[in-house]
């Protein structure tokens, strides 16, 4: 009997352990998983917090880069480009400074956020100032821009190819760059990449030489660059001058002359997945087939 209960005691003691072990099993089980998310948690915070940082950074560089072009064109413009770089400054030493005192990574995550949008609304801010500052240069410059080398050249040879006197003459040509909102209301602008539409008017000079009647008139616009621009869909074409060259127009219209001065004004508008590059434009005028007169734009 007494060896019938050692051997039970024994049987029992063995199965306590069994049990211990298991329970001890489970437990790293799960102690492991947990650490293991953990793991995986953290290192998510932290890719999103290098993303974020990343995109801070870019976009203080990208802004900084965007408003340095804009510098040089006058003393204005020189002025309030300071004060934007002293901005971003401010901003970049602000990153550095959450950077390396905020330890909560989800409050570090949401100040990086902002300060992504407050840069957002620094750049547009300064981009519109810049736009003010071109517009008000523009108008003290006045109508008295200086023609390129190119429309001086033009100018020569329109007075050496004008063979009679009933040719028409154009002169006086103005401007306007605009850009289209989203209300499709236009607005007049100085920046190329916000310029979606140029408005071009002038005068057709008295002739009394010329006959009257109608008058075709074509607007040929040559870009920066060298190209003609045009729309085949929205109305450009090709037309052939007095001497039988085949040209590009941007826009057409038809003039009834009376043999008196006349205004007369056209426009072109580019599509809406294209926008006019940088640079000094060259406009002429043609009446029949015949130039008639040219001036220049600029972009900036």
């Amino acid at each position: 009997m007494e060896t019938k209960n050692t051997e039970q005691k024994k049987s029992n003691k063995g199965t306590l352990w069994i049990v211990l072990f298991l329970l001890s099993a489970v437990m790293n089980i799960y102690q492991w998983r947990n650490h293991t998310t953990m793991i995986n948690n953290y290192e998510q915070r932290v890719d999103t917090l290098v993303v974020e940082r990343v995109n801070v950074e870019k976009e203080l560089a990208d802004t900084k880069a965007e408003l340095e072009k804009y510098r040089g064109i006058s003393a204005n413009l020189d002025s309030l480009l300071n004060e934007a770089t002293a901005q971003l400054d401010a901003q970049a030493a602000k990153l550095k400074n959450i950077t390396r005192s905020e330890r909560n990574t989800l409050a570090l995550n949401k100040k990086l956020q902002e300060q992504l949008k407050d840069l957002q609304g620094l750049r547009d801010e300064y981009l519109g100032r810049i736009d003010s500052l071109l517009m008000a240069n523009k108008q003290l410059q006045g109508e008295k821009e200086q023609l390129t080398s190119n429309v001086e050249s033009l100018s020569k040879n329109l007075e050496t190819t004008v063979a009679t006197a009933s040719v028409l003459k154009s002169e006086y040509i103005k401007v306007k760059s605009l850009k289209r909102r989203g209300s499709g209301k236009y607005v007049e602008t100085a920046m190329a990449k916000r310029t979606h539409k140029l408005d071009v008017c002038f005068d057709v000079l008295d002739n009394k030489i010329s006959k009257t009647g109608e008058k075709t008139v074509y607007m040929k616009i040559t870009e920066p660059g060298g190209k003609p621009i045009g729309n085949r869909s929205t109305g450009s074409s090709t037309f052939r001058t007095a001497s039988g060259e085949e040209v590009m127009y941007a826009a057409t219209a038809t003039v009834n002359y009376t043999g008196a001065k006349q205004n007369v004004c056209m426009s072109y508008e580019e599509q809406e997945d294209k926008k006019f590059p940088a640079g000094t434009y060259l406009i002429e005028v043609y009446v029949d087939g015949n130039l008639s007169g040219a001036g220049s734009y600029t972009l900036r």
